[in-house]
């Protein structure tokens, strides 16, 4: 010890190499082969893909390797969103009936009283009238809507929502099959008539006078469909009942309201502005050119499709809708479309989009990307298994039930645009198989689709052109769409 401690002291040389030659250890220890890990490809989204069914290409797997590696272009993460359909809880044609208001009305030649009408009057005792005031000040007259439910052969659920408190004064034609009701507002909620075994549950922040209601902890309300209160209540309402709205009315007051099976709901009160409209529109029905999705007319290409999956993402900002849309022909999914439109409602805009500038596409254009302002472009990759993506893979599920097959590899011409308060995302899948091309298992870079191995493979390299021609005029439509 003493002769290395000497050597230190005495020799620059020695000192080099001592520290020279750890440093170097150190260096072999960090990074030695033992120290090396596999990269391993993981989904961005933790859902169990549904099977591939037959007649598609399998997953690329590498030899050696049990792990499937997905190869470049595999997602793109706007649509990596957990997704949580309401479970049902009624029968199957059950109608949920949706009435909103802020306030009820006085009947004909009645006005609202101030709080000062309630007290003694003497009007020159202060500490009287300071009584009063904190008693009656800010109390808020109850106020009576009538609802008139007609017959119907279809089950119905009534949701009736107000902010200021009202009584529903509800009166059935025989025959009406009423389930449930809900009431919900800010104030208490009370009912009035005559019930049965028909269980009512309020959901309310002050406390409710209702003597037959089942009280709940929390509560909801919204008069007008375009605004934040209407998505959230219609939320809480589809966890609530497992039901979509097949009808809402709305108004900021009103005194009566009137609701039937398969109705298109209008309110029969002269004050009462009603608001009409479907939550989902879009599932079973058949498209030819166009839809509207969150309020934004959505070109289709060329045929008829049929809507597959629709979904209103839980959003604080303003909404976030997405659908898939397909065209079936012989038990086989020739194209899909996915669509994302999202409205921010605060104009604080929507982050710089990362799939615009992803270097593994067959072509791509990005004329706009600014984080939080304006955004445009579009691209053309590749997709193997997009089912493993929650709301695609709802829609293999769908499209299982309907007989068709779900593909294992698409060509997707992907779309983007977005401002301060609007965005949305249209994917257009096509399915090689569709046209004869049957891609091999094999690995990523041996792959057809490859673009190193494009031109070695003539159908696959003229599917793709076709694409990319078909993208290019595709996207002066997409331009052109008014949010």
């Amino acid at each position: 010890m003493e002769n290395v401690a000497g050597l230190w002291s005495r020799s620059t040389a020695w000192r080099w190499t001592l520290v020279l030659t750890s440093l170097a250890t150190a260096i072999v220890v960090l990074i030695g082969p033992w120290n090396q890990h596999s990269p391993s490809a993981t989904n961005l989204a933790s859902y169990q893909a549904p099977p591939v069914a037959s007649g598609g290409a399998q997953p690329a797997t590498v030899p050696g390797n049990k792990a499937n590696i997905p190869p470049p272009g595999f997602y793109d993460t706007d649509f990596d969103l957990a997704i949580t359909l309401p479970k049902a809880s009624f029968q199957p044609g059950t109608e949920l009936h949706v009435i909103g208001v802020y306030e009820g009305a006085l009947p004909k030649g009645q006005t609202e009283k101030p709080w000062w009408s309630n007290c003694s009057p003497d009007k020159s005792d202060k500490q009287a009238m300071l009584e009063c005031h904190r008693k009656y000040a800010g109390l808020r007259t109850e106020k009576t809507i009538e609802v008139s439910v007609t017959k119907s052969s279809a089950p119905i659920v009534l949701a009736l929502m107000a902010y200021d408190p009202v009584k529903w004064r509800i009166t059935q034609a025989p025959g009406t099959n009423i389930q449930k009701i809900i009431l919900s507002g800010y104030h208490g909620q009370d009912i009035e008539g005559s019930f049965g075994n028909i269980p009512v549950e309020v959901h309310s922040h002050e406390s409710s006078p209702c003597q037959i209601c089942s009280r709940q902890g929390d509560y909801f309300y919204a008069y007008e469909q375009n605004s934040r209160e209407y998505t959230t209540a219609i939320d809480k309402l589809q966890t609530l009942t497992g039901l979509s709205p097949s009808s809402f009315q709305g108004a900021y007051r009103s005194d009566r309201f009137a609701i039937s099976g398969g109705m298109s709901s209008q309110p029969l009160s002269g004050q009462a502005s009603g608001i009409t409209g479907q939550v989902d529109v879009i599932t079973g029905k058949d498209f030819v050119d166009r839809f509207k999705i969150s309020n934004t007319d959505v070109a289709l290409p060329e045929g008829q499709w049929r809507g597959i999956v629709f979904v209103k993402n839980p959003t604080g900002r303003g909404s976030d809708e997405l659908a898939v849309l397909a065209r079936i022909e012989k038990n086989q999914v020739l194209e899909l479309i996915a669509v994302r439109a999202q409205l921010a409602t605060d104009g604080r805009g929507f982050s710089r989009y990362a799939t615009c500038e992803r270097k593994e596409s067959y072509t791509r254009k990005v004329e706009l990307n600014e984080p939080f302002g304006s955004q445009l472009c579009y691209w053309l990759n590749h997709v193997t298994e997009p089912w493993a993506q929650p709301i695609f893979g709802i829609a293999a599920k769908r499209l299982a039930a309907l007989g068709a097959t779900a593909p294992g590899l698409l060509i997707n011409t992907g779309f983007h645009k977005a401002d301060k308060t609007s965005s949305l995302t249209f994917h257009f899948l096509t399915n090689p198989v569709s046209k004869g091309i049957v891609t091999p298992q094999t690995s990523w870079d041996a792959s057809p689709w490859h673009s190193n191995n494009l031109t070695r493979f003539p159908d696959n390299e003229a599917y793709v052109r076709n694409q990319i021609k078909w993208g290019e005029s595709w996207f002066q439509i997409f331009k052109a769409t008014k949010f």
